[in-house]
């Protein structure tokens, strides 16, 4: 039996009083995206998906949740804030809950793992999510345990266990669903990240494994064929509803507007520019003033902006427009691959400053004079964007089936979000990988067998 480890206890005690705490005394301040989620949840609450999707230009999930916060807000007869902050810090806990088991499943010790959990439990930024009206709090459990359930089901398919193999894909294609109707670039994230079961399911072939053929393969089957179905299904009820035969009607527009700034003609001084732009903590600014803004969604939406207006002045019905926009990307980016190629791989860079400056949220007064210390953020900043890196070369270095399936999510949702703008806050969704991988790199225990599978020994 083991022993009770009171700093353990002590310290998860300790997040749901800080959690409540700053859930009374914290306020969000309803700015950008903010707005528009809480006129999507108004509309989900009073008007019904109908109402919401013939309007469409959102993933579903977060409006769901503030139109469910806002309905207990009336039911109380108080503002809906402390609410949807409460469902947001469930999301968090069960997030906490998933780091601490994929550390673990990456080989972490028991002490490493949990520290790793305790650290996004207080995180500036994370905890910061779950306080603001954006979407990013209730994206954050679901890659880490879609994550984890894959390399599970990987493992259980090395191992021959069919039915174990199929639960496990399906625990993780739910997951990975969830995740879907929070971030519609996960789609495309998805099926890169799947791919991988049908090239194992050929190598076994090649070598006769009919047993290990016939887990991979059907592990690929389900988990490529309910996500596709997923996608393509809710691109056809939207298209139904509203004539968009899309995830959601901002894709078009944003890559636009994006491709357009970004092959402008560089100079030194833009790319500059750019390189200072990406930890987004003011660096620029301090240097180049006002002309940063050419690297700043501002420009990419005013962009996009006229392009839409354009459409309509043409009279484009919504899939004429979206042609039309995607038709003009498309073409930009072939005429300049490399400097397409180039700025994106910078853009992509942005991920690893996860923990990023709090904004958007009133603290109170002691916790406010800490985030607006200089030296504070902008250190952890660094430090964990020192450390995500890290991580991802260990994973390289590591070369194990678990740390390679973790490490390729990360990339590839990376790699999906480079060829638009990215806000550090898309970041957030991968944030529970970087942090699992670096408790384990540090806190590493148990070894790995053939197949690359962190050895039972090591796992909860």
């Amino acid at each position: 039996m083991r022993r009770i480890s009171w700093p353990f206890v002590f310290f998860f005690s300790f997040l749901p009083i800080y959690w409540a705490y700053l859930t009374l005394t914290t306020q969000p301040v309803l700015v950008f995206d903010a707005v528009g989620y809480e006129y999507s949840g108004a509309t989900l609450l009073h008007q019904g998906w109908r109402a919401y999707y013939q309007g469409l230009n959102r993933e579903p999930l977060f409006p769901f949740l503030v139109s469910r916060a806002m309905a207990l807000g009336e039911a109380f007869s108080s503002p809906y804030y402390p609410f949807l902050k409460g469902i947001l810090f469930v999301f968090l806990a069960v997030t906490l809950a998933g780091i601490y088991r994929l550390a673990r499943l990456l080989g972490a010790s028991r002490k490493f793992a949990a520290a790793g959990a305790f650290y996004a439990g207080v995180s500036p930024a994370i905890v910061n999510s779950a306080l603001w009206l954006w979407s990013e709090a209730a994206g954050l459990p679901w890659a880490v345990w879609g994550v984890f359930f894959f390399i599970k089901a990987w493992r259980s398919a090395v191992d021959r266990c069919l039915r174990r193999t199929l639960l496990l894909t399906l625990l993780s294609i739910v997951c990975f669903g969830g995740l879907f109707l929070v971030k519609a670039a996960s789609s495309v994230v998805i099926l890169f990240y799947g791919a991988p079961l049908v090239i194992a399911g050929g190598v076994f072939l090649w070598r006769k494994d009919i047993g290990r053929v016939t887990a991979f393969v059907s592990a690929a089957v389900i988990f490529l064929g309910i996500f596709v179905s997923l996608v393509e299904g809710y691109k056809l009820f939207n298209f139904k509803m509203n004539g968009n035969y899309t995830v959601t009607t901002r894709v078009e527009s944003a890559l636009f507007g994006n491709t357009v700034r970004r092959l402008q003609p560089l100079t030194p001084a833009r790319i500059a520019q750019a390189v200072l732009s990406v930890p987004r903590l003011g660096l620029c600014e301090r240097y180049y003033g006002r002309a940063c803004v050419f690297w700043g969604f501002p420009t990419s939406d005013a962009i996009s902006g006229r392009a839409n207006d354009f459409c309509e002045a043409q009279h484009f019905s919504p899939e004429e427009s979206r042609k039309f926009l995607l038709n003009g990307s498309f073409d930009l980016m072939k005429q300049h691959p490399f400097q397409q190629a180039a700025l994106s791989a910078l853009e992509g860079t942005k991920m690893l400053f996860w923990e990023n400056r709090v904004y958007f949220v009133r603290y109170p007064a002691w916790l406010a004079r800490i985030y607006s210390h200089p030296g504070w953020v902008p250190g952890l900043c660094f430090i964990w964007a020192l450390l995500s890196l890290a991580a991802l070369i260990f994973a390289v270095i590591r070369w194990s089936a678990a740390w390679l399936l973790t490490a390729s999510f990360v990339f590839w949702f990376t790699a999906a979000y480079s060829i638009f703008f990215i806000d550090i806050r898309y970041g957030l969704p991968i944030a529970p990988l970087f942090i699992a991988m670096v408790a384990a790199m540090f806190g590493g225990k148990g070894k790995t067998n053939t197949f690359g599978c962190i050895s039972r020994n090591a796992e909860v």
